[in-house]
């Protein structure tokens, strides 16, 4: 199972960038609640994250590009939310996997 949410991921941001994209490297980048009550959720999507980013960039990246990873914390607020999604934007990350609360989704979506 593991290999196919790595295999999706890759999938996934080899789409979002374009096949002829040139960048040194890649930004990607999780949004979820590494504080507050949720938190211990937030934990796993960033391990969960550096270790799909370790296992990609060991197998040569995508397209041969490293993957650079970018943690967001929303604390599952709506206002933190859109705040770390304009710092993702302004950052130039080109694909985010997140967030963990539908209250923080639903508004940085729309960014």
């Amino acid at each position: 199972m593991r290999k196919f949410v790595i295999l999706g991921t890759a999938t996934a941001i080899a789409l979002a960038l374009g096949a002829g994209t040139a960048f040194a490297q890649i930004k990607i980048g999780t949004a979820g609640p590494m504080t507050g009550q949720y938190a211990a959720f937030g934990e796993h999507l960033r391990r969960g994250a550096a270790m799909a980013v370790a296992e990609i960039n060991a197998a040569g990246g995508v397209n041969g590009q490293k993957l650079e990873l970018t943690i967001g914390d929303d604390a599952c607020d709506p206002k933190q939310a859109t705040a770390v999604a304009n710092k993702m934007v302004s950052d130039k990350v080109a694909f985010v996997a997140g967030h963990f609360c539908s209250g923080s989704s639903i508004p940085a979506s729309k960014i």
